[in-house]
């Protein structure tokens, strides 16, 4: 067993051994955004530490998850190695509102620094042109977010993905079109985020794929887990039952 304390954050860095060493991961709930922890039950370190007694006397619930993984292009233009995401890839405004909220005191990032975050990037981010595709699904045009999420919450609990699942194989796609949303419609949707309303909008762009491409005419910020991963363009792809989780 490899317990992990932290964040979404946390785990992403250590995706790739964790993966590797094919154990079963305990995710105490520590961090800022702890939104796989939540994705698989433990909603608290209360719930970890039951999960870790069972654990030790033989009474356990492991399933294999799936992750995300992206590769994505360096600063210089190079194609960077695959990177494992647990919860969600942002590009756009979500992405500029991770960077936002990264640069906050921890004391204030573990208290809706997602949501500082997004408001400042609402009054300043400019919409850029996303190019998305999934197979025979093709969307281009100028957009506020592309979102890409293998959980059905990330920044803390904002459900951008209500309907995603960790073990069914596919990332859900959220793209959020500059058209018909100007800055004020965009920030008087921003609490739909919060119950997962904003899903029955039917301007914004709702689908699920295994694979898909991301190109823009200049590169885009690309953060997964509110980790800097790289620029577009990139390619995501579900990893199945990659990450053997101890859960409720």
């Amino acid at each position: 067993m490899v317990l992990v304390a932290g964040g979404d954050g946390t785990l992403n860095r250590h995706l790739s051994l964790l993966a590797a060493a094919k154990l079963p991961v305990l995710i105490v709930p520590v961090g800022s955004g702890n939104d796989f922890a939540k994705a698989n039950g433990i909603e608290s370190i209360a719930h970890a530490a039951r999960l870790w007694t069972s654990f030790l006397a033989g009474q356990r619930v492991i399933v294999q998850t799936d992750l995300g993984l992206i590769i994505a292009t360096a600063d210089d233009g190079a194609i960077l190695p695959p990177r494992y995401f647990s919860c969600c890839a942002n590009i756009g405004l979500d992405s500029d509102a991770a960077r936002r909220a990264n640069a906050l005191p921890n004391w204030l990032k573990a208290r809706a620094g997602y949501v500082f975050g997004a408001l400042a990037s609402m009054i300043l981010y400019q919409p850029q042109n996303i190019t998305v595709s999934a197979g025979e699904k093709q969307i281009s045009e100028l957009a506020w977010l592309l979102s890409i999420s293998n959980t059905p919450t990330y920044g803390g609990g904002l459900k951008i993905a209500p309907q995603a699942s960790i073990t069914d194989g596919h990332l859900d796609i959220t793209f959020v079109p500059r058209a018909p949303f100007n800055r004020l419609q965009l920030l008087r949707h921003l609490p739909k985020i919060f119950s997962g309303t904003h899903v029955t909008l039917p301007e914004i762009k709702i689908f699920a794929s295994p694979r898909l491409l991301v190109q823009t005419p200049v590169p885009l910020p690309i953060h997964a887990d509110a980790e800097y991963i790289g620029l577009t363009p990139c390619e995501l792809t579900t990893a199945p039952k990659a990450l053997s989780v101890l859960r409720f």
